[in-house]
């Protein structure tokens, strides 16, 4: 009887404690349009954009608006929202919506004060078909991708393009499920189900960067021909390096080339992993990785082993730990590192141990860092931030993709803790840097040791 109530108590201590990182949002206690949450969408401001089968939500942490389809002529394409996209375009910051009938795009300076464009359908435009179910920006070639059950739609410069397996390039398989973007080499991945073994899985195309209508179509990823295990994919996330994450039915996969058999590594439930059904991926920090699933929560930490990466940790979290649901559709991380998460039944917030330092956590630092910039991709400036252990020199450089600097942000002693430091988008002579990609580079100097790091940033005009 003892131990039983020992172990009762272990049991409420830990619930309460779980209790207490968590805030669940519903269409019955907030400003939500609906508890069937598609996608969520934190934008550099820290405004939450939540798409629902009956309208877009937005939280600015104070109030919620939710704009919805009307009969005016630039309106929201339709209620029901399977996917959004943001970018900072010329226009200023933009969401890019892909919805049951069409496609939107909106300018958003606030949540309350957002401008609609006419929506984006077969009847106006070049796109493939009117049922969207993913969208996903290029910011670096100013192109917009659409997937949709009869293939893909590119919208760029040179006007709409479409693919499918009768055009030249061919896309492999046709139901598109997820499009991945990585800027730094041009290609795109289409997560695709319900194909032929041979051509099913993720399909592959590449942008050049000069010419926006070379395009080419490499082998696809499938589960025949490559290290996927699954032909039918639900969840796709582009790392910074350019290696690739897929979720799948199965599991999920980690992918470090663009070759087609090499470089996979695969992870099922037998590793620790909370349900085999993945519908989402984001990154938390250097080795952690979230993943959602149609059956709970999963935080993923890994390591580097001699052939790969490997299984350190698999945290796992359902509706018994504080979930508003266990049917995951998509994740987001917030400025603060907390995360939102997107189900069938409202949103839940967790600020519990997401495997990003909070701010406050940067105050009195035990080692050297350098965190993403941010925002990212900019056209005007970014702030790139940083955390010294020990009082030190410091100096951070803005480089190209040649190596030749640019810029030089700082060159000085500073006390321990956290810094930042902005680049205006300029050159040394003060002239304009143009669109590219860019390299922060962090050197530092103590009494006893030194450090250095990188960052990869894009800047778009």
């Amino acid at each position: 009887m003892k131990t039983f109530s020992c172990i009762s108590i272990l049991f409420f201590s830990s619930f309460v404690l779980y209790a207490t990182d968590w805030t669940n949002f519903t269409a019955e206690n907030s400003g939500l349009a609906s508890n069937m949450v598609k996608v969520v969408v934190v934008d550099p401001s820290g405004n939450k954009w939540f798409g629902t089968d009956k309208g877009l939500s937005a939280y600015d942490g104070a109030k919620w608006v939710t704009h919805v389809k009307d009969e005016n002529k630039q309106t929201l394409a339709d209620n029901d929202i399977n996917d959004i996209a943001f970018e900072e375009s010329s226009y200023g910051p933009e969401l890019w919506i892909a919805t049951a009938n069409g496609a939107s795009v909106i300018s958003i300076p606030s949540i309350d004060a957002v401008t609609m464009a006419t929506p984006y359908r077969t009847d106006n435009t070049g796109i493939i078909d009117n049922h969207l179910t993913s969208v996903a920006v290029d910011p670096l070639r100013h192109e917009q991708w659409f997937g949709t059950f009869k293939g893909a739609s590119r919208f760029s410069s040179s006007g709409w393009r479409s693919f499918d397996l009768t055009t030249n390039p061919v896309l492999a398989w046709t139901d598109v499920t997820c499009i991945g973007v990585d800027p730094d080499s041009g290609w795109k991945y289409f997560g695709t189900k319900n194909g032929v073994v041979e051509n099913n899985g993720v399909a592959r195309l590449r942008t050049s960067l000069t010419d926006v209508d070379a395009i080419t179509a490499p082998s696809p990823y499938s589960s025949e021909w490559s290290g996927l295990w699954s032909p039918n994919v639900y969840a796709a996330f582009m790392d910074a390096d350019g290696s690739q994450w897929f979720g799948t039915d199965t599991g999920f996969g980690y992918h470090d080339t663009t070759e087609t058999k090499a470089g996979w590594e695969f992870f099922t439930v037998d590793d620790g992993l909370v349900h085999s059904f993945v519908q989402a991926i984001v990154r938390a920090d250097e080795r952690v990785m979230w993943i959602g699933t149609s059956n709970g929560l999963s935080k993923f930490t890994y390591k580097y082993g001699e052939w790969g990466i490997e299984v350190d940790d698999f945290t796992n979290l359902t509706v018994a730990d504080g979930l508003v649901s266990n049917n995951i559709f998509d994740l987001a991380v917030d400025r603060d590192g907390s995360l939102w998460i997107a189900t069938d039944n409202g949103v839940s917030h967790f600020t519990g141990e997401t495997g990003i330092d909070a701010p406050s956590s940067a105050q009195n630092p035990q080692a050297y860092g350098l965190m993403r910039n941010y925002p990212n991709p900019f056209n005007s400036g970014t702030t790139i931030s940083y955390t010294l252990p020990c009082r030190a020199h410091v100096e951070l450089s803005i480089v190209n993709l040649h190596g030749e600097r640019i810029y030089g942000l700082l060159n000085t002693m500073q006390s321990a803790g956290s810094h930042s430091a902005v680049w205006n988008g300029r050159l040394s002579n003060g002239g304009a840097a143009p669109t590219g990609i860019y390299v922060a580079l962090l050197s530092v100097a103590a009494a006893e040791h030194s450090f250095k790091s990188s960052l990869k940033m894009l800047m778009v005009k």
